[in-house]
């Protein structure tokens, strides 16, 4: 899967005001406007005014506005757009989702769909190879100066090897003669997996529940899941940051040591093998 953009800011097009500066403006305005009419209007202050409820109306009227022009835009940006959108956005680009096909799994097509565009290069495989079934989790094209074209593909099934099945459908895909360049020659393999074991010694906070390490690695499971692709190299940063959950309070890693990775060349993938922490008592 594609690295995610958690840590960027939402995108606007509009930037969203305080709604005290909003309210400010329209206060400003009515007494301007009242002013104007030769009406003195001294109890703009009150909350029990009615005007100044009319003008707190229209305040949160102005906010929703930019909220819902800014949620618009966000709409039509691969990255940031959801459920319907997403799909819509697909739909211009002949795609439709596979039956029980994640929102993100969607939008990784989608990208491969979008770069896929203007000859026989590398993206133009992957477009057509993540099209050919949805149980392609992810695809690494290499080619040398002959024509050759080596197809590795990682499965969303099991460990990531892709089965005989899989890999026939892939090849029959990308043999197309509207997709096979007529100097390639392309060979489908299945990604090389590379099983990495963890453990680690762990602290608890005192208060945290006594089933805090299964949460951990249950919170280490999904994070892993998000992040594999071909290519990922495994480390310990990666599980330390993924094992802090509320609850626990120090982690020392044994398997990978701490300064230590697991290296994943364009055809490789990393599977989590067994996965053991050991409890070594609570402290602040």
């Amino acid at each position: 899967m594609d690295a995610p953009l958690p840590s960027l800011p939402l995108p606007v097009i509009e930037r969203e005001p305080a709604f005290q500066t909003l309210f400010d403006n329209r206060i400003t305005q009515m007494r301007g406007l009242l002013e104007t009419a030769g009406l003195d209007w001294d109890t703009y202050m009150l909350r029990s005014d009615p005007i100044n409820n009319f003008c707190r109306h229209a305040a949160y009227g102005d906010l929703l506005y930019v909220a819902s022009l800014n949620d618009t835009f966000r709409a039509t940006l691969i990255d940031f757009a959801q459920g319907a959108d997403l799909i819509a956005q697909a739909s211009d680009w002949g795609m439709t989702p596979f039956e029980g096909e994640a929102i993100d799994d969607l939008r990784r097509r989608l990208r491969e769909r979008k770069k896929g565009q203007g000859g026989f290069t590398e993206n133009w495989y992957k477009r057509f190879a993540f099209a050919a079934d949805p149980r392609v989790a992810d695809v690494g094209v290499t080619g040398d100066a002959k024509g050759g074209v080596k197809v590795s593909i990682l499965s969303t099934e099991g460990e990531g090897v892709a089965s005989e099945a899989l890999l026939a459908i892939v090849s029959a895909a990308l043999n197309l003669p509207t997709v096979l360049g007529d100097n390639d020659h392309i060979e489908v393999v299945p990604a090389v997996i590379r099983v990495v074991n963890v453990e680690a010694d762990v602290w608890l906070l005192p208060e945290a529940p006594a089933d805090e390490l299964e949460t951990a690695k249950t919170r280490l499971a999904t994070e892993f899941a998000a992040a594999r692709r071909l290519g990922w190299d495994f480390t310990a940063d990666f599980v330390i940051a993924a094992l802090r959950t509320s609850g626990v309070r120090r982690i020392v890693m044994i398997t990978p040591a701490a300064d230590d990775y697991t290296r994943a060349e364009p055809n490789e993938a990393v599977a989590l093998g067994t996965v053991k922490l050991n409890y070594k008592g609570r402290s602040y």
